[in-house]
């Protein structure tokens, strides 16, 4: 999917990056600490797509609200709890589709790309209100509401958006 414009003021708009929902920050804890906060027995989490948003903020400049469920929510506080950590996690949950720098957000950067991903084909609303994504590169009907995640990935997200990396894949229980 390309809806970027073609010449971004800021080098920092549109970093390539994994597609992600963040539990959480946690920069200054080890990789051990972090894994051992997620709970052994937790089964994949069903991810359904709630609507799609222009936020105010580079790491939220256009993303997918994702519907809040119990089961994130549990997710959510047991890791911050097991890591005695005050959760600071705004818009949970979300997944970004870009970032963009406030430069080009302030010409309007962000709503046009919201506009053109509409615009384009690439979501729609269903007669129920849910967000559809077209989820393939071919003229077929395969459209998803929802999908479920089979891992949490613990990553490094210091420097620059195309610098951070997965440093682990944890499996969850099926």
């Amino acid at each position: 999917m390309t809806l970027r414009q073609e010449q971004p003021h800021s080098p920092t708009s549109y970093p390539q990056f994994a597609p992600h929902i963040t539990l959480g920050s946690f920069s200054h804890l080890s990789l051990s600490e972090i894994r051992a906060s997620i709970p052994v027995s937790q089964p994949p989490l069903q991810i359904k797509f709630d609507a799609i948003q222009v936020g105010s903020h580079y790491f939220r400049s256009v993303y997918i609200s994702i519907k809040l469920t119990p089961e994130l929510i549990a997710l959510h506080d047991q890791v911050h709890s097991s890591l005695g950590i005050e959760p600071r996690t705004p818009a949970y949950p979300h997944l970004s589709l870009c970032y963009i720098d406030d430069k080009d957000a302030e010409e309007g950067e962000r709503d046009k790309f919201a506009r053109t991903t509409h615009d384009s084909g690439y979501i729609r609303y269903e007669p129920d209100g849910s967000l559809s994504i077209h989820s393939s590169s071919s003229s077929e009907e395969d459209w998803i509401t929802e999908f479920t995640s089979p891992e949490i990935w613990i990553a490094k997200c210091d420097g620059p958006v195309a610098e951070w990396s997965v440093m682990e894949k944890i499996p969850l229980l099926t």
